[in-house]
C-alpha cells in the first residue's frame, strides 16, 4: 500500500488553516453562535471523511468499495471546495486593509454566494448532469473524400468508465439506445471502457452487445484499460488483465482494433479506419505504434484514426505532412468533468480538450469527445455526457 504522507500532511495543514480563517471570520463578523456550531460540525464531518479516504487505498478495494470510495471523495470535495473558494475570494476583499482601508464588504458577500453556489453545483453535477447525455453534431470537411462517403455519419462515444456504475447497467443501456437511434453508418468508441481492471466490464457486455452501426462498431483501448492503476508493480498481472479485457470485448458488439486497421467499402470507394493502442504523454504509458497499425501513412487513402489521447495528435500528427490522416478521433480529457461558460480546467493541461481542431495547414483534423462516464468523483459540472454525431463531407 502506497500512501503519500507528505501530500496528506500538506492537505491537512491547508485545510486547518482555511478552517481557522473561517472560524475567525464567523467570530468577528457575526453574533450568531449557531453558525459557529454548524461550521464545527462541517469540519468534524470533513475530518472524518478525510481520515476514511487516507485509509482506503484505491488499488486494494473491491469494485463495490471503490464505488463507495468515489462517493466519499465526492462528499469530501463538496464540503471542502466551498470553504476554499470562500477563503480565496474573501481574502481578496481584505486587500484594502493592507493600505489602512476598510474591507470590501461586497466581496465578502460574493464569497458567501460563490461558496453556496459551488456546493449546489457539485450536488447537481452528481445527481443530474452526470446522466444528462447530449448529442453534439459536427460537420467535418475532408479533401479528396471518396464520393460515396459524402454525408457519411459516425457516432463517437468515449470514456465510459463502467466501473463507476458498479453493476447497474441502466445508464449504459440508455446510452446504447440513444446511439442506435441516430442510425449512424459507423459507431466508434475511443477508449477507457473500465476504471481499474477488466472484470468491471462483465455486467455491461449484454448492454454493449446491442450497439449498431451500418458498417460496424469499432473500439480502441485507453490508458485505464491496461490495469496500470490496479497492478502498478506486476507486469504479468497487467498482461493477463489485458487478455481478459480483450476476451470481454468479444462479448460486445465492438470490433476492438489493436494497432491495426479496417477498410470500409461503399461500392468501388473506400476509407480506412486505423486503431492504435494508447499513445500518451508522461505519466501515461505508450502502448501503441502507428507505423505498425498502418505502415503506408503517406498513401492517398482517406484515413480516420482512433487514438485515445489527443496529445498523440498534437505531438505526432499535426503538422506532419508525410502522415496523410484526415481525421483523428480521441477522448481522454473528460473536459475534467467541468465546463463553465465554455471554459474547462482541462484547457490548462490539454491544448486540445474538447471539440474540433485543425492544424496550421488544415490537412489534419482532430475531434475530442469529452466522454460519457466519470472517474474519481462521480459528477459532471457542465460537461454533460457526450455522444458525437460526425458527418463527413467532401471539401
Amino acid at each position: 500500500m502506497r500512501i503519500n504522507i507528505a501530500g496528506i500532511v500538506l492537505l491537512l495543514v491547508i485545510n486547518i488553516l482555511v478552517d481557522i480563517y473561517i472560524v475567525r471570520v464567523i467570530t468577528t463578523r457575526t453574533a450568531k453562535r449557531w453558525l459557529l456550531t454548524a461550521f464545527y460540525s462541517v469540519c468534524g464531518v470533513s475530518l472524518g471523511l478525510f481520515s476514511i479516504l487516507t485509509l482506503m487505498p484505491p488499488t486494494e478495494l473491491s469494485d463495490e468499495m471503490f464505488c463507495i470510495f468515489s462517493w466519499i471523495l465526492l462528499a469530501f470535495v463538496a464540503l471542502i471546495a466551498p470553504r476554499y473558494l470562500f477563503t480565496l475570494i474573501d481574502l481578496c476583499g481584505r486587500i484594502p486593509e493592507l493600505f489602512g482601508r476598510k474591507r470590501l464588504r461586497g466581496v465578502s458577500i460574493a464569497a458567501c454566494a460563490v461558496a453556496i453556489l459551488s456546493f449546489g453545483m457539485i450536488l447537481w453535477g452528481a445527481f443530474v448532469s452526470r446522466f444528462s447525455m447530449q448529442v453534439k453534431e459536427e460537420t467535418v470537411e475532408i479533401d479528396n473524400l471518396p464520393e460515396a462517403f459524402d454525408g457519411y455519419r459516425i457516432a463517437q462515444i468515449s470514456d465510459l468508465h463502467v466501473g463507476s456504475y458498479g453493476s447497474d447497467d441502466t445508464f449504459v443501456r440508455k446510452l446504447v439506445d440513444k446511439v442506435n437511434s441516430l442510425d449512424a453508418d459507423m459507431v466508434v468508441f475511443t477508449g477507457d471502457i473500465v476504471n481499474r481492471h477488466a472484470d468491471e466490464i462483465r455486467p455491461f457486455t449484454e448492454a454493449l452487445s446491442a450497439l449498431r452501426g451500418r458498417d460496424g462498431q469499432f473500439a480502441i483501448l485507453g490508458n485505464h484499460d491496461y490495469a496500470d492503476y490496479y497492478y502498478p508493480d506486476d507486469s504479468r498481472a497487467r498482461e493477463n488483465d489485458r487478455a481478459r479485457l480483450i476476451n470481454f470485448y468479444s462479448l460486445t458488439a465492438f470490433d476492438l482494433i489493436l494497432d491495426d486497421y479496417r477498410t470500409i467499402y461503399r461500392g468501388n470507394d473506400s476509407i480506412i479506419v486505423i486503431g492504435v493502442e494508447n499513445i500518451g504523454k508522461p505519466p501515461f504509458s505508450v502502448y501503441g505504434n502507428l507505423d505498425i497499425a498502418y505502415p503506408a501513412l503517406d498513401d492517398s487513402n482517406t484515413k480516420i484514426l482512433l487514438s485515445h489521447d489527443p496529445s498523440h495528435w498534437h505531438n505526432d500528427i499535426a503538422g506532419h505532412n508525410e502522415k496523410n490522416i484526415a481525421l483523428t478521433l480521441s477522448g481522454h480529457t473528460h473536459s475534467m468533468q467541468t465546463r463553465l461558460l465554455g471554459w474547462s480546467p482541462a484547457s490548462i493541461i490539454h491544448p486540445e480538450w474538447g471539440g474540433l481542431y485543425n492544424d496550421d495547414n488544415g490537412r489534419h483534423q482532430l475531434y475530442v469527445n469529452i466522454g460519457t462516464g466519470t472517474v474519481g468523483t462521480p459528477m459532471r459540472i457542465g460537461a454533460t455526457p457526450e455522444i458525437t454525431l460526425i458527418t463527413l463531407h467532401k471539401k
